[in-house]
């Protein structure tokens, strides 16, 4: 009887091994394959495919200081993000400490603003269109997670589903057809002095749903062969 008791708890504890195992590779490993967001070329001005039109340039405003005080001023904005969709384009800038926006421009070419921050990314999901934005600068890191879509009036409108407490940075896909997206999250010391930086990475899955991911447990197969 313990010699076949012995031999029971081996193979139960085996067996058990193979499901944490199993458990921990299915939900905690994630492969990427690639970037989902490329920026559009600067020297070139080319869009990428999928762009509604050639000319993406469109008219913004942005305040400044001058010798009389502040001001606000238009000036002719090039988005480093574009995604045809809604029978026009979304066009998304980021411009740093100078600000960005996201915009819709329809097929008749009027511009709608949906967004005041800096775009960091658009991107077609299963569940619809998301856009990421933050802005990194001067020790402070913030971010969020819009959806985009067609309201029943028929108008075009962004909604925020995720803050987030950085920057979104190296936005990839997954195998499974999820995002996966580094953010960097100043530290705070006591008395509310900033200390270091920490890397934290997330994943918005293809429901929307936004959930902590060990940066250690993405595995980069984008230059396998």
């Amino acid at each position: 009887m313990g010699k076949t008791y012995k031999r029971f708890a081996a193979v139960i504890f085996v067996v058990a091994c193979f499901c944490v195992a199993y458990l921990f590779f299915s939900n905690v490993v994630v492969h990427v394959t690639g970037p989902a967001v490329v920026k559009i070329a600067r020297v070139t001005g080319q869009s990428p495919t999928g762009a509604a039109s050639s000319d993406i340039s469109y008219p913004t405003q942005i305040a400044g200081y001058g010798e009389s005080g502040p001001h606000v001023f238009t000036i002719r904005a090039r988005p480093v993000f574009t995604l045809s969709a809604f029978d026009g384009e979304l066009l998304g800038s980021d411009r740093g400490e100078w600000g960005g926006e996201l915009v819709f421009r329809d097929r008749i070419g009027a511009v709608h603003r949906l967004i005041n921050r800096d775009v960091r990314g658009i991107v077609r999901m299963p569940f619809g269109i998301v856009v990421f934005t933050g802005l990194a600068h001067m020790g402070s890191s913030t971010g969020g997670i819009y959806s985009v879509a067609r309201r029943a009036d028929g108008a075009v409108a962004a909604t925020l589903i995720h803050d987030l407490r950085g920057a979104p940075e190296a936005i990839r896909w997954t195998t499974r057809g999820d995002l996966v997206f580094q953010v960097d999250i100043q530290e705070l010391r006591p008395r509310g002095l900033l200390g270091g930086q920490r890397t934290r990475c997330l994943l918005l899955d293809r429901s929307g749903a936004l959930r902590k991911q060990l940066c250690v447990a993405i595995m980069d197969g984008s230059h396998g062969s």
